[in-house]
């Protein structure tokens, strides 16, 4: 299963817990509150193609964590380049002020988070040093 464009009804209750986002043309989205929705399906209702959903961020927060990824769920210089460009505004939209920052996720690890950058603190970020 590519879990990029395909999305098993367990996965729905997961989808209505987080807050989850998109980045678009350089502008942050948010998927609606309490949609069961995937990444994947509201951008199909912004028309992007498979191609142009691999290469944008996106993610999500939950647990007191955001998570950055982009295509299979990998991360690389330029997601965390967009992610430190719309933290910000990420923290005011949900409300939340201090939070753990990671990149990429593990899919054949049942999603376990990938890379721990650091912690965002009422506007700062404080880089995790490992």
């Amino acid at each position: 299963m590519d879990y990029r464009y395909e999305t098993k009804d367990e996965a729905r209750d997961f989808h209505k817990r987080r807050k989850a986002f998109v980045i678009i043309n350089e502008k942050l989205e948010f998927l609606p509150e309490g949609s069961s929705m995937s990444h994947y399906e509201y951008c199909q209702t912004k028309g992007l193609s498979k191609e142009e959903f691999n290469q944008i961020t996106r993610g999500y927060y939950l647990n007191g964590n955001v998570i950055f990824y982009k295509d299979n769920f990998i991360y690389d210089e330029e997601v965390i380049e967009n992610a430190l460009q719309v933290i910000d505004e990420i923290s005011e939209k949900i409300r939340v002020y201090e939070f753990e920052i990671y990149f990429g996720q593990l899919p054949e690890k049942d999603f376990a988070l990938d890379y721990h950058y650091g912690k965002y603190v009422k506007g700062s970020i404080i880089k995790n040093n490992k």
